[in-house]
């Protein structure tokens, strides 16, 4: 059975780290107004792996928290909350003080698709892409991509994936927001 620290913020954020298949895996779901929240899931490194908004209206957000233990047989215990850090330098200024945009938001509308950061020191913009958001991001909007794409996907599915990061990192690069390396 896996075994995971559970902790919670002051802003009533919950944090779930345990492990996975040999993996550290870290989740958390925010409150974003009182009825969605953000569920992210991080690597070791602190990159997105996936996230998810999800409705609270029939929920509280420790019954999604204790269903996601119970589904994946973790055995939980109490823990100190600490903030998720992305243990990657900023593309600007080289520090260590990136923060990711979906923290602390109050609209549902507001959290980005792609995992966004600014930089607490220079205040600069940059996104960080994990090829596992990228797969979990393609998979869930097939309905984006034309036949011939989706045929190609289905045929080589590492080269239409490195296509598509290709792709958003010419588009991030036109409108000056830089990849965190």
């Amino acid at each position: 059975m896996p075994e995971g620290i559970i902790s919670v913020s002051p802003e009533r954020t919950i944090k779930l780290q345990y492990g996975a298949e040999g993996k550290e895996e870290t989740v958390l779901w925010e409150y974003i107004r009182q009825a969605h929240a953000l569920q992210t899931s991080f690597n070791a490194e602190g990159g997105i792996t996936d996230q998810k908004l999800l409705n609270l209206e029939r929920y509280a957000i420790r019954d999604l928290v204790d269903d996601f233990i119970e589904r994946n047989g973790i055995d939980a215990r109490e823990g100190v909350f600490e903030e998720v850090k992305l243990g990657k330098q900023c593309p600007h200024c080289g520090k260590l003080a990136l923060k990711r945009y979906a923290q602390g938001l109050s609209e549902p509308s507001s959290v980005p698709i792609m995992p966004m950061y600014a930089c607490t020191e220079c205040k600069g913009q940059s996104y960080f892409l994990t090829d596992e958001y990228l797969d979990v991001l393609i998979k869930k909007h097939k309905d984006m991509f034309e036949p011939g794409e989706l045929e190609e996907l289905s045929k080589n599915e590492q080269t239409f994936i490195k296509e598509v990061k290709e792709y958003i990192i010419r588009v991030f690069a036109a409108k000056k927001v830089l990849n965190i390396k």
